[in-house]
């Protein structure tokens, strides 16, 4: 079989693979880099379940020593006749402090580890998408380069521009690549901005809702409830900041651009204290702490929502750059097709051989 049939018999299926290797030809830089950021979701999970299994042993020792001490009759009575109830009332209110607040950390660490669950089976999804990408990618290049093979059996010296031009086409191809892996890195990044936000925004709303609480609370209006919904809100506005701050985390590993945000460092009230000095004083002092608790996270909010302006700009910056990539790479595919269609054309009907003319004779 001439070239020239080979290359008309081929010529319908190299365009039909051609077509399906540009939805799946950058997934394997994709799939790199999906894997490095699924990493990251499976250590930062490890490492909470970890913490979370230490925070429960400890509050379940709290727990105990609380419970030993609030429970406790005799143990009551026996520091009463002893003259020393004001020892006992001391470490009473000592190991309820070291409950409640080995409780707020378990919990924290809680909702941060079902926040990295969430993450993990949504980036597994991902992987598997990405993973039958590649196996297309993988069947659709061996068929391509069996009907190159075909086409292209034995040494090429002699056509050197499809040389050339190969050459410019995996070159077109390569930085594709790498321009499609760095945008994914970005818009990875840009999605974890994205739910800071939402976690930070959260975190301002508990925390101004504890804020009106406080303010009730100063002018009389508090109670147990009052100071039950304080408590909660502070917690949730905890949770919800660690939440933004390792979301921002993440979204620096992927882009080095992305910095960290200013320092957001929640009012931590003396509950037990507040029972026992329950003054305007106090209550006027924490309020002061919980409106610098808002200022700070309402700088820091106003930060993250700098960056990600700045990153969706270089997300759509390095959008364009990739699509001229990959106009670039599309391009350099079709010189090479076309070269190397005419080059065949050429091999499989070349041109007749030269020859003289014979001379006409002039007669006289």
């Amino acid at each position: 079989m001439s070239i020239y049939t080979t290359i008309a018999t081929s010529k319908e299926r190299h365009g039909e693979i051609q077509t399906a290797l540009a939805a799946v030809e950058s997934s394997p830089e994709t799939l790199q880099s999906h894997k490095s950021y699924l990493s990251d979701l499976r250590r930062a999970l490890a490492e909470t379940n970890q913490q979370l299994e230490q925070l429960r042993q400890i509050t379940q020792v709290e727990r105990a020593l609380h419970e030993k001490y609030r429970d406790s009759t005799v143990r009551r009575l026996l520091y009463r006749a002893t003259g020393k109830r004001g020892d006992f009332e001391a470490k009473a209110d000592q190991e309820m402090r070291d409950y409640y607040a080995a409780l707020a950390k378990e919990n924290r660490a809680q909702a941060q580890r079902e926040m990295l669950e969430a993450q993990v089976v949504d980036a597994v999804t991902k992987e598997h998408e990405l993973e039958a990408a590649c196996a297309a990618r993988g069947r659709l290049h061996e068929e391509l380069d069996a009907i190159y093979r075909t086409i292209f059996e034995g040494r090429t010296e002699d056509f050197p521009e499809e040389d050339a031009q190969e050459e410019v086409t995996r070159l077109a191809r390569r930085e594709y690549g790498q321009r499609r892996q760095r945008w994914s890195d970005v818009r990875q990044a840009a999605q974890c901005l994205a739910r800071a936000q939402l976690t930070i925004r959260e975190a301002m709303f508990h925390l101004v809702e504890s804020l009106r609480q406080s303010e009730r609370d100063l002018w009389g209006f508090g109670g147990t409830l009052i100071d039950w919904r304080q408590k909660n809100c502070l917690s949730r506005a905890q949770q919800k900041v660690s939440q933004t701050q390792m979301l921002v985390a993440q979204a620096t590993r992927l882009d080095s651009n992305v910095q960290p945000l200013p320092a957001m460092s929640l009012v931590q009230r003396d509950w037990i204290g507040g029972m026992l000095c329950d003054t305007f004083l106090f209550h006027l002092n924490f309020l002061d702490l919980m409106q610098q608790s808002v200022l700070e996270v309402n700088r820091a909010e106003e930060a993250l929502a700098a960056q990600v302006r700045r990153i969706q700009s270089r997300e759509t910056d390095m959008q364009a750059q990739v699509e001229e990539a990959r106009v670039t790479f599309e391009t350099a595919q079709q010189d090479l097709r076309q070269i190397r269609y005419e080059v065949f054309m050429k091999a499989a009907d070349p041109p007749p051989p030269y020859t003289d003319q014979p001379s006409v004779g002039i007669s006289t």
